[in-house]
Formats: C-alpha cells, sequence, structure tokens
C-alpha cells in the first residue's frame, strides 16, 4: 500500500467518522429535518435573521436596527483587543489555526431595503466568501445580502451562514 493510498483510506475514515457524529446527534431522517427546519422558519416573526449552519455557529440571529458584529475571542495565547463582536464563532482548539479573525464581518441593515442587509468584510485574514460562487467580499466593498444569500467567514465554508428574511 502506498503512503498516498493509506493517506486517501485515513480521508475517508475521518469523513465517515464526522458523518456518523451528526447521526448521533440528529437521527432522525432527512426528511424529518428538513420539516423541523421549516417549522422553525415559518415560526420565525416578520424580519430578517442570520443561520448559522455550521457546528461552530448554529445560533438565529435577529437582525435589527444596529449593525451586528461577527468574530471570535482571543485565545489565552493571543493578546486581548478593544474590538467588540456581538457574536463569537469558537472556531479552533486553544492553539489551533483560525479561520475567523476576532473582528471578522459586519452585518448592516440600517440604509437598506426591508429584505435586504449589507455584508462588510472587515480586513479579516481568511476572507468573507459568498457561497456558491465562492467569491471574496472585498473589504473596501459590501456584499448585498437578500433572502437565501449564504456566505461563509473563511473559504472552508465550515462556518456558513444563511440570510433569512421573513415578510
Amino acid at each position: 500500500m502506498t503512503t498516498l493510498s493509506f493517506a486517501a483510506g485515513l480521508d475517508s475514515l475521518r469523513f465517515q467518522c464526522r458523518l456518523r457524529e451528526i447521526a448521533f446527534f440528529d437521527p432522525t431522517s432527512a426528511e424529518d429535518r428538513v420539516a423541523r427546519i421549516a417549522a422553525a422558519i415559518e415560526a420565525l416573526p416578520s424580519g430578517r435573521y442570520l443561520v448559522g449552519l455550521g457546528p461552530n455557529c448554529g445560533e438565529t440571529i435577529r437582525i435589527g436596527a444596529h449593525p451586528i458584529r461577527l468574530g471570535r475571542h482571543a485565545s489565552i495565547l493571543e493578546q486581548s483587543t478593544d474590538e467588540v463582536v456581538d457574536y463569537s464563532i469558537n472556531d479552533a482548539s486553544l492553539v489551533g489555526p483560525r479561520e475567523v479573525s476576532r473582528l471578522h464581518a459586519t452585518l448592516d441593515a440600517t440604509k437598506c431595503s426591508s429584505d435586504e442587509v449589507k455584508l462588510h468584510d472587515e480586513q479579516s485574514t481568511t476572507g468573507t466568501w459568498l457561497y456558491p460562487e465562492m467569491t471574496r467580499v472585498p473589504s473596501d466593498s459590501p456584499a448585498t445580502l437578500q433572502h437565501g444569500s449564504l456566505f461563509s467567514l473563511g473559504p472552508t465554508g465550515t462556518n456558513l451562514f444563511v440570510l433569512i428574511v421573513r415578510g
């Protein structure tokens, strides 16, 4: 067995382990999960919501009259800053690599129509990405999100969010 085929086998096992983890925490069928998600969306009052889809960002955040800052707290190995985030994403272990910057992105609906939100990348290290196109949001030019727009903090899609607009 070559090293490459051995590594491919390990990669496959790693992927299967992650799927088993997901199945363990939510053993229902895909049909049941979709029905639960649809019911949760329909139960939301009118407004704009950011819904986290990844393992590190599973919250539903109402977007209101004030900008919302997304990022992470400093680890014990990093110097604290004066930057304050409204929602923190814990995307790595204590010493592991990080995909989310401490101040990564801001969502702002203050100067938008009722069905839009502006997404600003705050000069993050790994970027803010629109999905599924994999287009990086420039730090000097915000992206306009509408119902169903997807974006990720970092290029892997692990920290994936969707905008939901309820009318």
